[in-house]
Parts: C-alpha cells; structure tokens; sequence
C-alpha cells in the first residue's frame, strides 16, 4: 500500500513539472511570435529602438580624416583600363586587297605635233593579276578651242597582263589661235575578282599660244605702229642659274621656237651691267591676229643672276597672258646649250651638283 502511494506521489509531480515546462514552452514561443509580429509589422517596441540606437551609436568610429589627416580617400576612376593586349585582340581587322599593294595606274601627256594637239594616256598594270575590258575615255577637253580630229574619243582594250601597259592617243585640232584648258580622261577595268573599277588621270594642262603662231616678217617701223594700237602685258622673272649674255643666247633661240619672226636683237655694256634686248612678231594661225613680243635682259657681265621682262602685245587682248606664261616657262626651263631640248628634272639636279651630264636628245656633254 506504501509503494501505491509512493508511486502516485512520484507521478503528481512528473506532471506538475511537465505542466510548468508546458506552461513556460507557451510563453517563450507567445513572446517569440509578439517579436516576429512587431518586426514584420515595422512598430517595434520602443524600448528595444531606444536600445538599438543606443548600441548603433556606441560603436560609431571617427571619419577616416580625423583618424588619418594625411591620408587622401580616392574615388575610383570611372572607365577601367583595358587589359594589356586585349584592345588589340579585338580590333577589327581589315581585309586585304587580293591586288596586294600594287595598284592600276592612270598617266597621261601630251604635245603639239604640227597643227594637232595629241594626248595619251597609259594604263599601266601593277599588279600580279590580268585585268579585262579595259576602255579609255575622254572626261572633259576645252571644246571651245579643240576638236577630235575623229568621231570615237575612246578606246577599248580586252584585257592587259600584269606588268604590262597600254597608251592610246586622242588627236586635237585647235580651233583657235589661243588654247587653255585641261585634258582630263578616265579608264575603267574588271579586276581579278569581277569588281568593276573606274579611276581617271590628273588634268593635263594646255596653256598654248605660241605653237599655234606663225612668224609675221615687217620691219621695225611697221612693228612699232602695230603695237601702237595694241594691249600689252609684261612680267619680271629673276634668274638665279644663268648670266645675261648666256640668257640673251637663250631668248633668242625661244623667240625662234615660239615662232615669232625675230624683228631685231642687240646687246650692250655699261659699267659692267649687260643690257640686251629682243623684239619679234607672228600672227595667228587660224584668225591671222598678231601678237609682239620685246624681252629684256640686264644684270652683272659675266655673273649668274639675270632679270628678264617679258613684254607680250595682242591685238587679241585673250592672247597675251597665255603667251606670257608659255615664254616665262622656256625661259625659266633648263635646255641643251646645242639643240635647245628641254632637261629632265635628274639632269638639272646633277648640273646643279656640278656633275656632267649627256642629253637625252642629242647626247652632248654638258656641264664641262
């Protein structure tokens, strides 16, 4: 009977204590849930706000510039530099011309042959490729004072190998005494790879009068009342590499070559400066208009360095600056001293040298 009691006892208080561990289980997950609630609803109590900012500022530290005077805070840069090498892995990289390097070249000349202006053009194949249906054409040409000599103002060509060229000719008969103008023509080609190309030539320039003249022979008098009536012009050229008796050599053979008929020429000395003078006269070839010309030349005897004043009269008033600049360029030109060619621009280098040279022309030696 003791030992009932005694187990009833022991139960009474296994449950009491498990009342109270249930009874404090409920009041801790009550509090918990009040927690949750007042966290996810915002309002939390406002003791524990109190404490949180008390805390939040306990642990607040001085700014880094009165920790560190001397230090400086840096703000990054805003682009990042780009990785070494990386730019030029990804930059774009640009096809190669299947001609390589070498390229189809437009060139072009021309001159005066008798009373036809004749232009050529050559087309020159750089490249390592054949290229086809090659035709040349006329862009543009002073119409107003030249005409075709024919009725076709292009020419075609199947095809031209590599390395190799081919220069037709236009022909032009001046319809004019006075020509100015430029020349400009154009070529076009298939390449290696059935591209169509067009390129064109640099103008060839015209600024001829004297080749369309023919020598008018009267005496000094009957020249002297025609430039009476006439307009003139005149321009002073300085010449560095030539004395005044060798330009006065040179002017005549210019006033021969232009095709004016030599009127008179003299020369003279006084204290040492050279004085000469040339006169000529021609006329037109197509309109029968004359033009005179009076060059003279001064400077020390015997030393390089001449002044030379061109003077052009026209009884065409269109005629006389076109006259001017084809006489000051041949007289500024270098020419064989035997059959008055004109020098290539590696000849007047070596001259200037002081070298010898030979003409391509006639094969004289110059600069002995």
């Amino acid at each position: 009977m003791q030992g009932i009691n005694d187990f009833n006892l022991w139960e009474g208080w296994i449950l009491q204590l498990f009342d109270a561990a249930t009874g404090l289980l409920v009041f801790i997950f009550a509090i918990l849930a009040i927690i949750i609630c007042c966290l996810l609803c915002g309002n939390l109590p406002e003791t524990n706000e109190t404490s949180t900012k008390t805390r939040t500022s306990t642990r607040q530290r001085s700014p880094p510039e009165q920790r560190y005077p001397s230090r400086v805070v840096r703000e990054p840069p805003f682009a990042p530099r780009p990785i070494p090498g990386v730019s030029h892995a990804v930059t774009k990289v640009t096809p190669s011309s299947p001609t390589g390097s070498k390229e189809v070249k437009a060139l072009r000349g021309g001159e005066f042959v008798g009373n036809r202006m004749r232009f050529k053009v050559k087309v020159l194949n750089d490249t390592p490729y054949t290229i086809t249906d090659v035709r040349v054409f006329l862009i543009s040409y002073p119409s107003a004072a030249l005409r075709l000599a024919s009725d076709d103002d292009d020419e075609f060509f199947p095809k031209i190998e590599p390395a190799g060229f081919r220069s037709p000719t236009f022909d032009f008969l001046p319809t004019q005494d006075c020509v100015r103008g430029d020349i400009v023509a154009g070529v076009s080609y298939i390449d290696m790879t059935g591209k169509a190309h067009t390129l064109s030539t640099r103008p060839f320039v015209i600024r001829a009068v004297c080749d369309l003249l023919i020598p008018d022979q009267v005496t000094p008098e009957e020249f002297t009342a025609r430039l009476r009536s006439h307009e003139h012009g005149e321009i002073v050229i300085k010449v560095e590499e030539w004395t005044p008796e060798e330009m006065f050599d040179k002017a005549l053979r210019i006033v021969d070559e232009s095709n004016f008929f030599e009127i008179s020429s003299k020369s003279d000395m006084k204290e040492g400066i050279a004085f000469s003078t040339i006169t000529g006269l021609a006329k037109g070839k197509y309109t029968g208009k004359s033009v005179g010309v009076q060059i003279s030349i001064t400077g020390p005897s015997k030393k390089k360095g001449a002044t030379c004043i061109i003077r052009v009269s026209g009884e065409d008033q269109a005629m006389i600056l076109p006259a001017i600049d084809d006489l000051k360029e041949r007289l500024s030109a270098w020419l064989c001293p035997l059959c008055s060619s004109p020098l290539t621009l590696e000849n007047v280098a070596d001259l200037k040298a002081g070298k010898v040279i030979e003409c391509p022309f006639c094969c004289v030696s110059i600069g002995r």
